[in-house]
């Protein structure tokens, strides 16, 4: 082989080899313009998904607090009716224990005030 052609030989391989160097590197380059894109849009999907589980927090909060009032008014509501039932048993008893003592009829019962309670619960009888 002459010089010549092993300098045009030598020329070629050197093209050759920056157009392999130029091809890579703008392959890298879109390569590297993907993964940013790529990166990017999980990103957003993180911030996305933060934000629907950040809302979804503050709703159940929400329905908690509404939960609770619920449960509270209803649990004061069962106590005034506890008391109320109380009373009212109570009440019973005495009309029960009035017609006992006093032999008087179920009618009778009907007409008659409700009793005074003393200090102890117990109902107290006037004979006056």
């Amino acid at each position: 082989m002459s010089s010549t052609q092993q300098v045009s030989l030598g020329s070629e391989v050197h093209e050759f080899m920056d157009e392999k160097k130029e091809e890579r590197a703008l392959a890298n380059r879109e390569e590297v313009k993907r993964s940013r894109t790529k990166k990017e849009k999980e990103w957003e999907d993180i911030v996305n998904e933060r934000s629907m589980l950040l809302e979804d927090i503050k709703n159940k909060r929400i329905d908690i607090e509404n939960y609770e009032n619920v449960h509270s008014t209803t649990e004061k509501d069962n106590n005034s009716l506890n008391a109320d039932n109380l009373i009212w048993n109570q009440y019973l008893n005495c009309m029960s224990l009035y017609k006992e003592k006093l032999g008087i009829s179920d009618q009778t019962l009907l007409e008659t005030p409700a009793p005074m309670f003393n200090h102890c619960g117990s109902p107290s009888f006037d004979t006056d």
